[in-house]
């Protein structure tokens, strides 16, 4: 198999002229303007594979920070900006600042379940396939199932879209998924139907998972080109595979597991989603440590066939010679637009440079003054503050500096600025420098958080041992590479001092959680799993903060932990039932 981005420009292009004009009704329908049709899709590979390849360009290309802003993590610089607006009771059925992926998400699914559908194997035939894929017959029976799995796992994916989106308790207190469609759209199709229950997308998509992981390589690992077919060309590392299938099945049955969903308080869906990490994490090698930040989030390295990162299991494709994220987020200094900026709250989140947290005494004392300084090593990586060399210029956001609110439009409102995710080398000014981008959407620490967390509700002990690991072993390997392993580790605190307990473990594990992930598009989902059920709005009310002054920046306030279903789809299909606060 090819790599993803050959295999993406190629065939996009080509399902593209195929499915340019798309509607329920004339899906795959002739068109009198030279569309193909689907007789014409079934002649030719490039076309029939091309209609698979298309649900890729919803894979995000890069992190989408809007959500991010609307935590305790991040503030858009400008007050009006939509993050700003929706994190400020501005979410309601008729408008979410947010942006709705109902649609786009259903469109992608249609191109798969048609796909699926036509991937029938006929045996009575010279060629059993729907299409050639390959003229040597093995080759062509395992690209075929190759495909095949892709198509499970990219259904199962926009499965997931929807049911982190758009799943909540209703009105009449059921809690709710969305509408399962597993068949492609015909003319006649009945198209008001009502959400399925939370529980049965659930089983929905760790079918899919299933299904997908059956047909998938495990990794793409093999270096021999003359082998592709073992357990796939390192060249395909930007395919789904067979452990990103089985990560994010994990990481659908945590999210059922959690409180805003699992409103019974039912341990066993804990314990579903304990078993599913366990099962992740062997297949993955086991409880090994991590690589360097330096090497997971190397840019250059991602999603361009070079399968090195164990730690990253899928990954959106590869953006070339592009500088959004720089362009978006470097201060105005170096001609960027210094979009979102981190909170001081986040930074008070960073435990010390002995891992002792923030609040807790220790023989660090930090200054008030100068909050950044002897804190996690994780600070340096992630975020850009005062006094820091970054990108050919030394940053200046106290009072009055070049870098600081006030002294330039689209200057820091917090006097911090977003370091991770972002590449230094670029430049906007002559000689002009880019950067590849590809975003990192399941991984290992994720997996390693989700099963600490999944296990010790499970069993409430971080020793446990029933899933193999304990919790309180995984999490050592979090730690381990913010701070070191062995003796010349500086952690004095979990791994030396071995101050937390099954009190403070719980904890303990979420704020790893938020440091780990921070601006990777997983707190405001957090946040919102772990409220107790559709009145509980403690977690998302609060207040953010800078270092100018000790008045908050914003106030956050939302009506419902969940979002809403847009209220078009409401109207046009009025067995939907929305959720709670809408």
């Amino acid at each position: 198999m090819k790599s993803i981005r050959i295999i993406l420009s190629k065939y996009i292009a080509i399902a593209t002229i195929a499915l340019s004009v798309i509607s329920c009704a004339d899906f795959m329908e002739p068109s009198k303007d030279s569309y193909v049709g689907s007789a014409d899709l079934l002649k030719s590979r490039d076309y029939f594979v091309g209609v698979l390849y298309r649900a890729y360009l919803g894979i995000p290309t890069r992190v989408n920070l809007t959500y991010e802003a609307a935590t305790d993590n991040l503030v858009a610089n400008n007050e009006n900006s939509a993050t700003s607006k929706a994190a400020k009771y501005g979410i309601s059925a008729q408008s979410n600042p947010l942006g709705d992926t109902w649609s786009t998400d259903y469109t992608y699914i249609n191109y798969i379940n048609w796909y699926i559908e036509h991937m029938v194997l006929d045996n009575t035939k010279t060629v059993p396939t729907p299409v050639i894929f390959d003229s040597n017959p093995s080759v062509n029976l395992r690209t075929f199932y190759y495909t095949l799995g892709e198509a499970y796992f990219l259904r199962a994916w926009y499965e997931f879209d929807l049911l982190q989106k758009y799943g909540g308790v209703g009105a009449d207190d059921k809690v709710y998924g969305f509408p399962i469609r597993t068949s492609s759209y015909k003319e006649t199709d009945n198209l008001n139907i009502p959400r399925n229950t939370y529980e049965e997308c659930v089983a929905q998509i760790a079918k899919d998972c299933d299904s997908a992981y059956m047909h998938l390589p495990l990794d793409y690992n093999n270096l021999d080109a003359n082998s592709t077919f073992d357990n796939g060309s390192t060249a395909s590392s930007g395919h789904a595979s067979g452990i990103a299938a089985k990560t994010l099945k994990a990481k659908t049955y945590l999210y059922a597991a959690s409180p805003a969903f699992n409103t019974a308080s039912n341990i066993e869906l804990w314990k579903r989603a304990a078993q599913a990490a366990q099962t992740a994490i062997q297949l993955t090698g086991g409880s090994v440590a991590l690589q360097t930040y330096a090497n997971y989030f190397n840019k250059m390295n991602l999603n361009n066939g070079d399968n090195s990162n164990k730690d990253i299991f899928f990954r959106g494709p590869i953006n070339s010679a592009v500088s959004t994220m720089e362009k978006e987020n470097y201060p105005p200094r170096l001609q960027g637009n210094g979009t979102y900026n981190p909170t001081l709250n986040l930074i008070n989140a960073f435990p010390k440079s002995d891992g002792y947290p923030a609040d807790v005494a220790s023989t660090i004392t930090l200054d008030p003054a100068n909050p950044h300084l002897n804190r996690d090593p994780r600070l340096d990586n992630f975020i850009v503050r005062n006094g820091e060399s970054f990108a050919g210029i030394t940053i200046a956001t106290t009072s009055g500096g070049s870098d600081a609110s006030g002294f330039a439009i689209n200057n820091t409102r917090t006097g911090y600025y977003l370091q991770k995710l972002i590449d230094p080398s670029v430049r906007f000014t002559s000689p002009t420098v880019t950067t590849t981008m590809a975003s990192i959407l399941l991984g290992r620490p994720e997996l390693y958080l989700s099963f600490a967390e999944a296990v010790f509700m499970a069993t409430g002990d971080m020793n446990s041992t029933t899933y193999t690991y304990t919790p309180k072993e995984i999490m050592r390997r979090i730690r381990e590479r913010a701070f070191g392993s062995g003796p010349s580790t500086k952690d004095k605190y979990y791994i030396i001092g071995n101050k937390v307990d099954n009190t403070t473990f719980l904890n303990f594990v979420k704020n790893e959680r938020r440091l780990e992930l921070c601006f990777e598009d997983h707190r405001f989902w957090d946040l919102r799993r772990w409220c107790n059920g559709k009145s509980d709005l403690t977690l998302l009310t609060y207040s953010v903060y800078g270092i100018y002054s000790t008045s908050a920046l914003e106030n956050r306030s939302f009506r419902s932990p969940y979002l809403p279903i847009p209220n078009g789809e409401i109207l046009k299909a009025s067995n939907l039932i929305n959720n709670a606060g809408y």
